[in-house]
């Protein structure tokens, strides 16, 4: 199944039934940033995606604008945090407080920390104006992805539309109502 647009933004799923994992792929402008290399075939993310459903979830129950927490080189999330984490303090509390927000902002904004364990590219969402800001950062030592790094917008209306076709499909296959 597939919801969305694959050159503007789309979501492609499938669901295996006999594990409970869900097989997805996600189009942002024709790339399939969740795609990744192993044993010379190109695979997505197939995994028990339940936390990142509900994490979905919260993301458009709260589609607000929250731009990134603190001033950093970068056109978008993915790239504004890397030059971000090159921040240092001699002052225990000023260091603390600084990485405190930009934890707190990427729980907010990155699904990779509710991937339990999943191989599931690095992914940030941003929503700016009336645009989802969408990027990446899959520099990995140990999946070989094959969009490393980079970002792309979509309209907003299109990114809810699409995620809400794919969290109503997951919800419907996996929590049917009794």
């Amino acid at each position: 199944m597939i919801a969305g647009d694959k050159n503007e933004f789309a979501i492609k799923y499938c669901f295996f039934d006999d594990d409970k994992q869900t097989e997805i792929s996600m189009f942002v402008k024709g790339k399939n940033i969740l795609e990744f290399k192993r044993n010379g075939m190109f695979l997505t993310t197939k995994w028990d995606l339940t936390d990142i459903a509900i994490w979905l979830r919260n993301l458009i129950e709260n589609a607000v604008d929250d731009p990134y927490p603190v001033e950093a080189e970068g056109t978008y999330a993915a790239i504004k945090d890397i030059a971000a984490r090159e921040f240092d303090s001699e002052d225990d509390a000023v260091f603390d407080a600084y990485y405190d927000k930009l934890d707190e902002w990427n729980d907010r904004h990155r699904w990779h920390p509710h991937s339990n364990g999943g191989i599931l590219a690095d992914v940030y969402f941003q929503f700016v104006g009336d645009c989802m800001e969408i990027s990446w950062n899959n520099q990995d030592d140990e999946v070989d992805f094959t969009y490393q790094l980079g970002g792309e917008t979509v309209p907003k209306d299109v990114f809810i539309e699409t995620v809400e076709k794919f969290l109503t499909a997951f919800a419907n296959h996996w929590y049917p109502s009794t």
